[in-house]
């Protein structure tokens, strides 16, 4: 497939930062693509570069990418990464790597007479036979929330057959819970990703304000601690208190038993692999022991994790790696070792929904867009609604 025409230009995110969105047309088909950017990051994460540096060196590689006929998604990323040439894509970087890598993959499919999620899910040999659970971020803290409870993420998971069931049920639960932070709490504040924003050092608080509006038999709850974002060189700080492993791990074998929680993400920080495997023997198969910071979308990180017994679970974030085919490889090497994928958005999102076709064309497990508060986020979920409606799914 040889690209008509390639378009870069910079857009804002949620945040109201700078961000890249690249258009490709081929014939009368057009795609288009927008990258988000995170706060709390890995520190292994693929090189993100100014927007307009990435405008600047997309001018110099524009004619070659025009000049080639590219046969699929794996041969147009492998020729990004090798103009790239740089361990971390930092000459590039995989901000615009990525912006081109699913806009090729969109237009690819629509070549094909396809959509995104067929395509990849023919990528990869499968034929999805469900949706994948909906993870929304309601209470916020941590980086993602000035001045609100320690953990980053208080996650209302829908377990509903269908998107739509468990997109109305998030939506009355996030009318119950403004009316009740704004009768015991006072203000209604939100945080990066349209969640509420409690004032508290109080790391069962938000869990607390989240069930007791939410009691479904199809819900359960989740936790991203994100703890690399409070680790210090004494240990976890969570209000005034400094808790080492094993004190970590009594509160969440307390959270776990108070709320019978489905997963908890990144419970000790990047570095503290101990933290990680200790926390996957205490809980053996009873929860996800889910992997960010981690594993970064690295299928090298995550072998590692995988092999030393650190998660039972991961999360998928295309912006960390850099494009399509790296995204695919980690999930493959995830689900060939049974271990749970969870696709994710970022802190500062776009209105692309890429990462929805990407969740259900290779079954992934769960899908987090944060809560449905804001058009970003409730892009996503929408998305995986018409999916649903197309397939005609009763």
């Amino acid at each position: 497939m040889k690209i008509s025409q390639i378009d870069l230009k910079i857009i804002q995110d949620s945040r109201g930062k700078d961000t890249l969105e690249a258009t490709m047309v081929l014939g009368g088909a057009r795609a288009t693509s927008s990258v988000p950017a995170g706060k709390s990051k890995g520190k292994h994460e693929a090189v993100s570069i100014s927007p307009c540096l990435a405008f600047d060196v997309f001018c110099q590689i524009k004619e070659e990418l025009l000049n080639v006929d590219f046969s699929s998604v794996s041969e147009f990323d492998s020729f990004l990464i090798k103009l790239d040439d740089t361990p971390d894509k930092s000459k590039l970087g995989e901000n615009l790597i990525l912006a081109l890598s699913i806009s090729f993959t969109k237009l690819l499919a629509k070549a094909n007479n396809l959509e995104t999620h067929q395509l990849i899910s023919k990528m990869l040999g499968k034929r999805p036979q469900k949706f994948p659970y909906l993870f929304f971020n309601m209470i916020g803290g941590g980086l993602h929330a000035k001045d609100s409870v320690p953990f980053q993420e208080q996650i209302l998971v829908t377990k509903h057959n269908l998107p739509s069931e468990g997109l109305d049920y998030a939506r009355t639960v996030i009318q119950r819970l403004k009316q009740d932070i704004s009768k015991n709490f006072g203000e209604i504040r939100m945080g990066d990703e349209g969640t509420f924003s409690i004032k508290s050092d109080d790391p069962t608080l938000g869990l607390e304000v989240l069930r007791r509006n939410s009691q479904d038999q199809n819900v359960s709850f989740a936790l991203d601690v994100a703890a690399s974002t409070f680790y210090t060189e004494s240990g976890y700080k969570i209000g005034k208190n400094i808790l080492d492993v094993s004190r970590m791990l009594n509160l969440y074998k307390e959270l776990v038993h108070s709320f019978s929680l489905l997963s908890i993400e990144d419970p000790f920080a990047e570095d503290d692999r101990n933290g990680f495997v200790q926390t996957c023997e205490l809980f053996k198969n009873k929860i996800w022991i889910i992997g960010d910071d981690l594993t970064v979308t690295n299928k090298e990180l995550i072998k590692k994790a995988v092999d030393r017994k650190e998660i039972t679970g991961v999360i998928i974030k295309p912006n960390q790696i850099g494009s399509v085919s790296e995204t695919l490889q980690a999930i493959e090497l995830a689900q060939k070792n049974n271990i749970k994928v969870i696709v994710s958005h970022r802190s500062g999102e776009t209105m692309d929904d890429f990462i929805v076709d990407l969740a259900f064309g290779v079954e992934a497990d769960g899908l987090k867009s944060g809560a449905p508060t804001q058009p970003e986020r409730l892009a996503k979920y929408n998305r995986l609604v018409e999916i649903e409606e197309k397939l005609n799914v009763i």
